[in-house]
């Protein structure tokens, strides 16, 4: 046989499998019964198109594939996504049922050692109780003086621009805020990027050109897989500047952890009062803790860990506050009715104090909503049969009758896009409108918020996140008269995907021309 029919043959018999397969995804497959566009059901390159080629919309493709196809659709070949908050609570389950994350999906991050990008439902439960004690409410009561410290930095930074009389970029101080807070609340090691507003805009810059090629990575995994098997002297110059940015707080992350694991091999003991943990760094907590085993404290598992708090726990508050202080400056009557309840409170209000008041707490919350959180589908794998009925909050037409059996191991998705603008929760969904948080409805509202997750895998830092949001939103208001600067609320709409909320390429962020109170 030559070469040329060696390769004819391949070639129809490749062709065969490919349509023999395609034939099994469209009409064999388990989830074959479940609506949706059969292109969707037959390849990932549907999914590709509106990720990689429209840079991040497939979730807003995935609401117009709802109004055609109703609440339940199948949006790749293996996965369903649901547009019904009455089915959170089954999807996002609670710590004690059994649910996995989508490894397909957390290819985007590459960190699988952190604890939010654990797949196994075990495995998390004891990376995320290793760290529990250090999130706890009771470890950032005592380290609010921490946060304090930070607002009033922000403040002289924001007063610094109204005495000269030129226009503050809120974006680029909340990503310093936010990352120097949780760098300096989890690690030994103390950053200050606030004092540089030069290299925060660099560094927020090159952040938001790396979260642009998460979809990348989702798709063709072998590209950074073969970018990082390269020689350091190699990779290094053909990296992006946010990759070059990552592995600099590796290494500030390892120099952390052979300083600890130093000090523990010689018994160095740290005489510093530590507070409720008794330890100084979540390292020296997660090292210290008996539900790990020892290949759960290796080098590089904890570098990622570490990695990946700091990530997250600068990215969310700084798009939240973001999103409230571009809407209350656009939204006078809302604002002035913030400062009438801020008039009654003393400008050393305590995080506890402040969560006590009523409108400011319903500012926040509407700012965690339109802020969206992790905005990428965060599916969970179940490993029974579960049964979709349409809820009464769904607003699509349906039989009565309705419902749909879902096989064990199907990755299930609620987009937060679809949760947090819901109009049978959430009128008028886009706009800012805190009201919908006060009372006995708003109380019934905070089921449905996923700002933090749901369920047992909810965002581990979600109390340092509100006390942050609370005091700088406090602050601000209380010594800040501050109009919008080339601006527009555009600048912090929901337009792209790329694991968390992006606007219009071209926004330069919030900025503002602050003067003193």
């Amino acid at each position: 046989m030559t070469i040329l029919q060696v390769l004819g043959t391949t070639l129809i018999l490749a062709s065969l499998l490919t349509i023999v397969e395609g034939l099994r995804r469209i009409f064999f497959h388990p989830l074959a019964h479940i609506p949706g566009p059969k292109l969707a059901a037959l390849t990932w390159w549907y999914e590709f198109y509106f990720d990689v080629i429209h840079q991040g919309r497939y979730v807003f493709q995935i609401q117009e594939l709802h109004k055609k196809y109703g609440p339940i659709i199948r949006v790749t070949p293996d996965e369903i996504h649901v547009n019904d908050v009455g089915f959170l609570d089954t999807v996002y389950a609670p710590s004690m049922s059994y649910r996995d994350k989508y490894e397909y999906q957390l290819r985007t991050l590459r960190v699988s050692g952190g604890v939010g990008t654990t797949v196994s439902h075990e495995m998390h439960r004891k990376r995320r109780e290793a760290l529990s004690p250090f999130f706890s409410r009771r470890n950032v009561l005592y380290l609010e003086p921490l946060i304090t410290r930070k607002v009033e930095q922000l403040c002289q930074v924001i007063g610094k621009h109204a005495v000269e009389k030129i226009p503050a970029n809120l974006s680029d101080l909340f990503f310093a805020f936010s990352n120097d807070v949780v760098t300096n609340f989890l690690f030994a090691h103390q950053s200050d990027l606030l004092s540089d507003e030069g290299k925060v805009a660099t560094l927020r810059e090159n952040s938001n050109s790396l979260l642009m090629g998460i979809n990348i990575n989702k798709h063709f995994p072998w590209l950074p897989d073969f970018l990082e098997s390269l020689p350091l002297s190699i990779s290094k110059s053909i990296m992006p500047p946010g990759l070059i940015d990552m592995l600099s707080l590796f290494d500030l992350m390892r120099e952390e952890l052979l300083r600890i694991m130093k000090a523990k091999s010689s018994k160095v003991h740290d005489e510093k009062p530590l507070g409720p943990t008794g330890k100084e760094s979540v390292y020296a907590s997660v090292l210290d803790s008996p539900v790990l085993p020892p290949s759960e404290k290796a080098l590089l598992r904890l570098e990622q860990e570490g990695a990946l708090l700091v990530l997250a726990g600068g990215e969310s508050p700084a798009k939240t506050l973001n999103v409230i202080f571009c809407h209350l400056l656009s939204n006078l009557a809302i604002l002035s009715r913030l400062r009438t309840e801020l008039a009654t409170t003393s400008d050393d209000a305590s995080w506890n104090r402040l969560e006590q008041l009523p409108y400011l707490s319903a500012v926040i919350e509407e700012g965690n909503r339109l802020s969206f959180g992790v905005t990428a589908r965060a599916a969970r794998i179940a490993q029974d049969t579960l049964t979709y009925k349409p809820s009464q909050y769904v607003t699509f037409p349906v039989k009565a009758g309705t419902s749909y059996t879902i096989p064990p191991g199907t990755p299930i998705s609620i987009t937060t896009l679809s949760s947090q603008t819901a109009e049978t929760v959430f009128p008028d969904p886009f706009a800012f409108y805190p009201g919908r948080w006060l009372g006995e409805e708003g109380r019934e509202r905070r089921k449905f918020q996923m700002a933090f997750g749901k369920g047992g895998r909810k965002c581990l830092g979600i109390e340092l996140a509100r006390a942050e949001l609370y005091l700088v939103v406090f602050a601000l208001i209380k010594k800040f008269d501050m109009t919008l600067w080339q601006t527009d609320e555009s600048d912090v709409a929901f337009v792209h995907d790329f694991q968390v909320a992006m606007p219009k390429m071209e926004s330069k962020g919030v900025r503002v021309m602050a003067e003193l109170i």
